[in-house]
């Protein structure tokens, strides 16, 4: 039972770094040029709300740091 939950930790181990990795980069400096267009512009990237991203947002707003001017490292 032990060597069953071993095996299935360490391929769950490789599958999740297998899924990480990045995608492979296979394009020919041509489509790249064609993609970058006549200035050398990127194109806008679209912003993504994720799980991650969602849980590192700051809960106080931006107004809330310009009302209190004062530092107070330690709440007392």
């Amino acid at each position: 039972m032990t060597v069953l939950m071993i095996v299935t930790a360490v391929g769950a181990l490789f599958l999740g770094i297998y899924l990480g990795l990045p995608k492979r980069f296979d394009q020919t400096p041509e489509e790249i040029d064609k993609l970058l267009g006549k200035d050398g512009e990127h194109a806008k990237v679209d912003r993504k709300e994720t799980f991650i991203s969602i849980l590192h947002k700051r809960a106080q707003k931006g107004s809330d740091r310009r009302r209190t001017r004062t530092r107070r490292p330690f709440k007392f």
